[in-house]
């Protein structure tokens, strides 16, 4: 007699919060479901259910219903209703270390003031799984993973076996290589063991169940989920299981939950193998490597932006002044992250017009929180510190980072006549006047005749070189006024060359050269815009047919250059200029030019030995998909790219892309890759690297691959469109309907921002230090009530910290050798937490950690802050990738004075 099958079945639901529908329709229909759950748990027809992992529905909820706490957290405290760990269902290539971070202490923290977190992470939807994301889930009390999108037969997996991290952390993962409810809408409606039994790809439930089988580590069973998209609870689970298990002899059908299978899994299972690397295969199910991190760019940009100034400027600043005195806010950061993480889900800003919107405002709102944080205690720290003979107006300025820096800062000082000192402890600084614009402040008029008040005050966009700063201190400067003496601005020219000590940029007929003085690396013809057609839709770039394609490259020249200004501290160029290309798929099938894109952009030096790329372009054609291209002159076949705490090796071609069609994979392997912080070509010259502020893919082309194409933006009108040349098939998103979705043309004005770096070898501690440095902006404040409209709220009376404090201080510093992942105040304690790491695969030296008076090690915990232990100094050397969370305690009766 053949030996039955074992169907482990897991009572589940994969909740979107918004998709092509709003967040608020989902909210409504969340609330119904919600009330109904309760009732069946009441009644005993729902033995439990697991919540897809996360807990923003649930959080939503009882916003609406906080009558039924208790009542929810019951449930979650027995472990009948499942949430967690996660707050929301986030894609592991779209997100910071720190959005992941915190996307699980928020919602492990939510979870227990319900009862109970799931420590099991579960990403039924997102698209592949990070190299990173064992050594955080360990650090979250996390051993299993449950995920479905990314396994290939090209990694020579099982359903189950060990994901691990560079730093020797696992997690015993299952992956749902038949989909996370490929039967449960048969199984719902009867038609199990029919003909009709089909997943939403139209692949028979039968050859689903066989594809697990096959792939088992114990032999024979398989997971059987009991849920799907948007699903509320199944009423009669016993009732239809021991239905199926009557009317056939193949498939006995078990109720479980994870926890047991995962236990089941740890004493039974045979042959797991371990996976170190990243999981990226689209063989079974579709990714949207090639084009979902370049949709809707300009929100892509705003939230890389957010992430920036919360992980970099705000919590640091935070944590130092909270020594000194000023409390740390802990509300204000959750609430800037909470709005954020939500904005990361399931391949942020694939969504329909009215969702983005909403994306879009949730991390503007977050922006907001954070400029409206960051603005405040710069100016109640420049309010408050002690000023006692001070010869002006106090100026103080933040080195938010860990390490000691010559803070070279472009500041705007504003003062009532044009011309002022800058002073620190008793010595004048020299500055570099950028620009200086007279303002009028008295009352506006509709005549300007009328606008005759004498009010009049000065702001003076100033280069300074401020001397070396501690690591994470602060210094306060004085801005004397000197009268009506106006100071020499910085003239512009067109000089075709600009330079600092490690780079010398040049441009001529041909295009731009840059030059690294220290490697010796020369880029030739440098920068370039390509644009070609894009067939695609929010999901996916979909190339047209070779016919019908024509690209159209534009460089960047001598004739397009505007100005150009050089002086010790700054030099920059600018080129204005325009692109022919077609305004819509037709056109480009007839090579026909008809639509001009102006763009301008600024290559900026200060003394650092990045070259900054900023710039705009204002786009008014359809269809398309404009790269900003940089010639590195390498010829490689492999490239490093950032992780969240490592570097990933990638190939420039992956081995898939000669095969997809032949082992009808779901989509076209993607030759182009998430930007989640830098990207470096290497070879025997030297490395060159790209750091992101901004544009968030990339592609290496060309001969050699010489050439690194970084997205500027995808034009393209749908969110789902079927039978792609890259992707057969059904529409991605609504499988059953076109969802028009205009915005995503991406008509206006678009920005772009990132660097060039050079260096001689590959370090990549060094990679992350220089993007941390590039990603901050000058965080600073002036004391003067002349022009209240310098911050948003500049307006609003401020009253100074009682007592005054003290007019520098050093929080911590630490010698350059490994990573720096932020400062933070601890969640459970009075404590700070130093978050560092090692983002090499071998061990390095640590450097010295110097800590401010009163500040001592006491011990290393985890990113949950769960578990400690005691440790009094930062030890000698980081182990191979390790992620080390430092402990630091304050002599509260020695605070900072």
């Amino acid at each position: 007699m053949t030996e039955k099958l074992i169907a482990h079945s897991i009572h589940h639901t994969h909740w979107d919060p918004y998709w092509w529908f709003t967040s608020q329709e989902s909210m409504v229909v969340f609330a119904y479901n919600m009330r109904e759950m309760m009732r069946a748990f009441a009644d005993g027809r729902v033995e439990d259910f697991f919540f897809d992992g996360q807990t923003v529905a649930i959080d939503e909820y009882l916003q609406l219903h906080p009558e039924d706490t208790e009542e929810v957290r019951g449930l979650v405290s027995s472990g009948k209703l499942v949430i967690g760990p996660f707050v929301s269902q986030l894609d592991t290539y779209m997100s910071s270390a720190e959005s992941v971070v915190n996307n699980l202490r928020l919602g492990i923290k939510n979870a227990k003031k319900l009862g109970k977190a799931s420590r099991i992470a579960y990403l039924a939807d997102p698209f592949g799984a990070s190299s990173d994301m064992p050594k955080i889930y360990n650090q979250f009390g996390i051993k299993e993973f449950v995920f479905t999108r990314g396994v290939g037969d090209i990694y020579g997996l099982g359903n189950e076996f060990y994901f691990e991290s560079n730093d020797g952390s696992q997690v015993l993962s299952h992956v749902l290589l038949s989909g996370y409810g490929y039967g449960a809408h048969a199984f719902r409606d009867g038609k199990l063991f029919t003909d009709e039994a089909e997943d939403y790809n139209k692949i028979g439930v039968a050859s689903l169940i066989d594809r697990l089988v096959q792939r088992s580590t114990i032999k024979n069973e398989f997971v059987f989920p009991l849920g799907f998209d948007q699903n509320p609870v199944m009423l009669d689970i016993p009732e239809k299981i021991a239905h199926y298990n009557s009317i056939q002899d193949r498939i006995e059908f078990r109720y479980t939950t994870w926890a047991e299978y995962f236990e089941h899994v740890r004493k039974h299972g045979k042959d797991l193998k371990t996976f170190v690397g990243e999981i990226l295969s689209p063989q079974y199910h579709r990714l949207h490597m090639n084009g979902m991190h370049s949709a809707r760019s300009d929100i892509k940009t705003l939230i890389d932006r957010v992430e920036r100034r919360i992980i970099y400027e705000v919590q640091p600043m935070m944590a130092m002044l909270d020594a000194v005195g000023i409390p740390y806010d802990q509300g204000i950061i959750d609430e800037a992250w909470y709005k954020l993480v939500n904005c990361q889900t399931h391949g942020s800003a694939t969504h329909g017009d009215v969702t983005n919107e909403w994306i879009k405002d949730n991390a503007s709102i977050s922006y907001n929180i954070m400029r409206g944080t960051r603005d405040f205690l710069c100016r109640l720290l420049s309010f408050s510190v002690d000023d006692a003979g001070l010869p002006g107006m106090p100026l103080v300025v933040v080195n938010s980072l860990p390490w000691k820096r010559e803070m070279v800062q472009r500041l705007s000082i504003v003062s009532r006549g044009p011309g002022f000192t800058l002073e620190l402890e008793g010595k004048t600084l020299p500055y570099t006047v950028l620009e200086q614009v007279k303002h009028y402040w008295g009352v506006v008029r509709r005549n300007p005749a009328d606008m005759n008040e004498d009010v009049w005050f000065y702001r003076t966009e100033i280069l300074c070189n401020l001397g070396e700063f501690d690591g994470i201190s602060y210094k306060t400067l004085s801005v004397v006024e000197q009268g009506d003496t106006a100071p020499e601005v910085l003239s512009s020219s067109r000089q075709t060359t600009i330079e600092n000590e490690h780079l010398k940029v040049s441009c001529g007929p041909e295009g731009i050269t840059i030059t690294d003085k220290q490697s010796g690396q020369v880029l030739q013809n440098a920068l370039f815009f390509q644009d070609g057609g894009d067939e695609g839709d929010s999901y996916d770039y979909d190339y047209p047919a070779p016919e019908d394609e024509w690209l159209v490259t534009r460089e960047i020249t001598q004739g397009d250059l505007k100005s150009s200004i050089q002086s010790d501290l700054h030099a920059e160029m600018l080129f204005e200029g325009e692109m022919e290309i077609p305004s819509t798929l037709e056109k480009r099938k007839q090579k026909t030019a008809d639509h001009k894109l102006p763009f301008w952009v600024k290559l900026s030096l200060d003394t650092s030995g990045i070259l900054r790329v900023s710039g705009e372009v204002v786009n008014g054609s359809q269809d398309h998909r404009l790269r900003i291209g940089l010639r590195t002159g390498k010829r490689i076949k492999t490239f490093q790219a950032g992780a969240q705490y490592s570097l990933i090796e990638r190939p420039c071609v992956r081995e898939e892309m000669a095969i997809w069609k032949e082992k009808n994979y779901f989509e076209e392997p993607s030759a182009t890759g998430p930007l989640l912080n830098h990207v470096s070509s290497v070879d025997e010259q030297g490395v060159v690297t790209v750091f992101t502020r901004s544009l968030k893919e990339y592609e290496f082309v060309g001969e050699g691959f010489g050439d690194l194409m970084l997205t500027v933006l995808r034009a393209m009108g749908y969110v789902g469109l079927p039978d792609r040349n890259r992707r057969p098939g059904r529409p991605s998103g609504m499988p059953e309907r076109l969802l028009p979705a205009p915005t995503h043309q991406m008509q206006g004005t678009v920005e772009f921002d990132f660097g060039i770096g050079f260096s001689a070898q590959l370090d990549g501690n060094k990679l992350f230090r220089e993007y941390a440095i590039f990603a901050v902006d000058p965080i600073y404040s002036q004391k003067q009530k002349i022009d209240p409209t310098f911050f948003l709220i500049s307006y609003f009376p401020i009253n100074p910290w009682s007592p005054p404090l003290p007019r520098h201080y050093k929080f911590a510093s630490i010698e350059p050798g490994v990573g720096f992942g932020t400062l933070i105040k601890s969640d459970v304690s009075a404590d700070y937490v130093l978050r560092l790491f090692n983002a090499e695969a071998t061990p390095v030296k640590a450097g010295a950690l110097t800590l401010g008076d009163g500040l001592r090690v006491t011990a290393r915990t985890d990113l949950a802050e769960e578990t400690h232990t005691a440790q009094d100094k930062l030890t000698g050397e980081f182990k191979a990738g390790e992620l080390l969370n430092l402990v630091i305690k304050q002599n509260r009766k020695g605070r900072a004075k």
